[in-house]
């Protein structure tokens, strides 16, 4: 009993979905457009008033600010596992520039630092250890290198 009905079910929509799919919504999209055109139905008004225009606005920005998001969180990821990770084919000194960038705002109290602001930390650090190698024990900047004669 409880088969035969699944199969009537089933039987039904898969005939009165392509009825409704190609006749009858093009009928009632016709139908509509023609209501619009004659002024019966003002578009305008459903649009300004409705808000159709701001919601749309708001969900576009929410979309690209989901995928943003999303990108930076797989971006923190991959970083991450840059020390023992080979498929990033990256050297170990950018691994350790990012450990160090990652320790270093985790000790300014960020616990989770987002991805770019590691990067451009890492970043900072390299600069400031290429700018300074050369530096010699009576320079300010000698004191963060002790084991350097």
């Amino acid at each position: 009993m409880i088969y035969e009905l699944i199969a009537a079910t089933f039987f039904g929509m898969a005939l009165w979905l392509p009825i409704y799919k190609y006749y009858i919504s093009r009928i009632v999209g016709d139908h509509v457009v023609a209501r619009v055109e004659n002024k019966e139905i003002d578009l305008n008004y459903l649009l300004d008033t409705g808000g159709v225009f701001d919601e749309l606005a708001d969900r576009v920005v929410t979309l690209f600010k989901q995928h943003m998001l999303a990108e930076m969180g797989q971006l923190s990821n991959q970083t991450k596992g840059v020390e023992g990770s080979a498929e990033l084919n990256l050297d170990s000194n950018v691994g350790m520039g990012v450990e160090a960038a990652n320790q270093l705002l985790s000790m300014v109290g960020m616990k989770k630092p987002p991805a770019m602001l590691t990067i451009k930390v890492a970043q900072a650090l390299g600069q400031l250890v290429q700018n300074n190698s050369g530096s010699t024990e009576g320079d300010e900047v000698g004191r963060f290198f002790p084991d350097r004669p």
